[in-house]
């Protein structure tokens, strides 16, 4: 028993420091723990409580009212949750398929409410789903080269966060190596979530997608990537994606530096 309220004081050490407590049982604790001749771990554990001053009282039983009220007592205790923590960067994408051309946007905002915004020209054909998985795969590499290291990802396709998220399976072969190609990505982070926001959520990179697949003027301020080449290798077995045999090895987004257009976003 005594060995019992010495780790309770040192698990819930924060209770015992802002709380007076009372421990009841029917063992002699007090005397156990006051006992100027006690050695050994006893001893040692008398000195850990110390600090606290807990009240000892002894009773041979406990009623079942007065277990009742200890149940009741602990359900009104009101528990505060931590904040949740305000390091973590937001990325919203999303992709744009039109008779122009294929196209994405992204938006990356820091904890401080600054932002960096990219449209994406895609250069291949492909299926709505592809264009919103290389927005997604675009906007975790520019957030790594940057130094991001916690992100929420945020898009309105179902498909694609349900996936990256593990709930949904990937059946079809370019669905599967996109996820598995986002989920090396982020590897890379601390901390790495996605969710899925209507559409309505979503309409600034809405805007952004539209403006690269309709190869409108791109705003001053805006990054403009262009993708030439799936970033995964397209399978045979799947129709998703169509590039010219001779251009079947997948290719990076072009190179520079990513936040060029944009403020010095530091670290994260």
């Amino acid at each position: 028993m005594t060995y019992g309220v010495f780790m309770a004081a040192k698990k819930l050490k924060h209770y015992f420091e802002e709380h007076p407590m009372k421990v009841v049982c029917a063992a002699p604790v007090s005397e156990i723990i006051g006992n100027k001749d006690a050695s050994g771990r006893i001893a040692k554990w008398a000195i850990e409580l110390a600090p606290y001053t807990p009240h000892y009282e002894r009773r041979d039983a406990i009623k079942s009212q007065a277990l009742a009220d200890f149940l009741v007592d602990w359900a009104e205790m009101q528990y505060e949750p931590p904040a949740p923590e305000s390091n973590y960067w937001k990325m919203h994408f999303d992709g744009s398929k039109v008779k122009e051309g294929l196209g994405a946007g992204i938006v990356l905002t820091s904890p401080k409410g600054d932002q960096l915004k990219y449209v994406l020209q895609i250069h291949f054909r492909a299926s709505n789903n592809v264009v919103e998985y290389e927005a997604l795969v675009h906007g975790l590499r520019v957030a790594k080269e940057i130094g991001v290291h916690r992100i929420l990802c945020y898009g309105d396709s179902d498909l694609v966060v349900k996936q990256c998220s593990g709930d949904w399976d990937a059946k079809d072969a370019n669905m599967a190596s996109y996820r598995f190609h986002v989920q090396q990505i982020a590897g890379f982070f601390e901390g790495c979530e996605f969710h899925h926001v209507p559409r309505a959520d979503n309409e600034a990179v809405d805007t952004l997608s539209k403006l690269g697949s309709s190869r409108q003027a791109i705003p001053i301020g805006i990054a403009l990537q262009h993708l030439q080449k799936p970033s995964i290798k397209p399978s045979a077995e799947s129709g998703s994606i169509f590039v010219p045999e001779a251009d079947v090895v997948p290719m990076d987004i072009d190179q520079g530096n990513p936040g060029a257009a944009q403020f010095n976003p530091g670290n994260s």
